[in-house]
């Protein structure tokens, strides 16, 4: 699993850069074809994503999901005691080497389950042309194990905020900057926007809405008040219901500094719901391993089971441990890599073999 994993790095999948995506994904194919899987390569919008069924079906009763893209940098592959250091070393390679793994020794075992491995070339970047471009396309599931949240091993993510990204245009009167009183400069409107739209947002719990200001546009000149002035917000609320007063009173706001949303983007949050049957069978075997009850958490950021929430796809986020993701520094727990696989194949053997 540690050697699969290695080869993965080595490919240094970025988003950016698909071919390097579909070396990767021709590898994870040839493997899994010798080991009596179907696989098809899909390409949506360019992006290049692969899925692979021992039953040639596009739905499965257990879905094994994971992205292969990386970002750019990070450290090269290397072993440092029970840590392994490397660039999708924690995310999210180690999940596509150990469904290798497991296809590995389902064959050499003769076992037959109705699983799927669906791997996606473009998380980093938004998922459409990857999760959700192969959901749409009829690819389905009962359950699916996306490894891509969970503070630590121990942890379930139960829950994930949901992104809501508006661009949004102020608009003044340009003027020269020794002369303020001769315009409406929207450089300065957007400064009073952002401080009212910020206390919108309760910041005493972590688990709140939150917002970000992403990116500021304003201004040609320096000795010039500009006519208008942009801005990208990047808000994880917390449910659909906050979203719906956040973008309620912002609409109040803009009105008042002559401002429009020229562009947005919005994926849903995620909730889980733990008394569906295969999320209790999953709990259960989950705190066997584990030792004791489970912790269960909530993600600030967003994944691709947003995508699966529209689809009434349960998804179950675990992780080993792990840490530095999109640093310089990422890392991987050996051992919580390994019980990670020794679970994920006691689940799929326990719920999913085909008599």
């Amino acid at each position: 699993m540690l050697e699969y994993l290695e080869a993965l790095v080595a490919f240094h999948p970025i988003s950016s850069d698909q071919k390097s995506v579909l070396n990767l994904l021709e590898y994870v194919a040839g493997h899994l074809d010798n080991r009596g899987f179907k696989t098809q390569i899909l390409t949506y919008n360019g992006v290049v994503n692969l899925y692979a069924s021992p039953l040639g079906k596009k739905h499965s009763k257990v879905l094994l999901q994971s992205h292969v893209d990386v970002v750019p940098g990070g450290p090269k592959f290397h072993i440092d005691g029970d840590k392994c250091f490397g660039r999708g070393t924690y995310d999210m390679l180690f999940a596509t080497a150990a469904y290798m793994k497991l296809a590995d020794e389902l064959y050499a075992q003769n076992l037959t389950c109705d699983i799927a491995f669906m791997l996606s070339g473009d998380e980093e970047l938004d998922g459409h042309s990857g999760v959700q471009a192969m959901l749409d396309d009829g690819y389905n599931t009962d359950v699916c194990i996306l490894p891509d949240a969970g503070e630590q091993w121990g942890a379930l993510s139960v829950a994930a905020k949901g992104i809501y990204r508006p661009t949004i245009k102020i608009r003044g009167q340009s003027h020269h900057g020794a002369h303020p009183w001769d315009g409406d400069g929207a450089a300065i409107k957007l400064a009073h926007f952002l401080v009212e739209v910020e206390a919108l947002f309760d910041t005493s719990d972590r688990y709140n809405s939150t917002m970000t200001v992403a990116m500021i546009n304003a201004g040609s000149a320096a000795n010039q008040g500009p006519r208008e002035a942009d801005v990208t917000l990047d808000i994880r609320y917390k449910n659909k219901a906050d979203l719906a007063t956040i973008v309620t009173d912002m609409a109040t706001i803009l009105a008042k500094y002559d401002g429009e949303i020229v562009t947005q983007m919005d994926g849903d949050d995620y909730q889980l719901d733990p008394d569906v049957p295969l999320i209790k069978a999953f709990i259960e075997l989950y705190e066997a391993h584990v030792g004791s009850p489970i912790h269960m958490t909530r993600a600030h950021g967003s994944s691709d089971a947003r995508y699966f929430t529209k689809h009434n796809i349960s998804v179950i986020m675990i992780q080993p441990d792990g840490g530095d993701h999109h640093g310089d520094k990422e890392w991987l727990s050996l051992p919580h890599f390994q019980k990670f696989y020794d679970l994920l194949k006691d689940y799929v053997t326990k719920t999913s073999v085909v008599q």
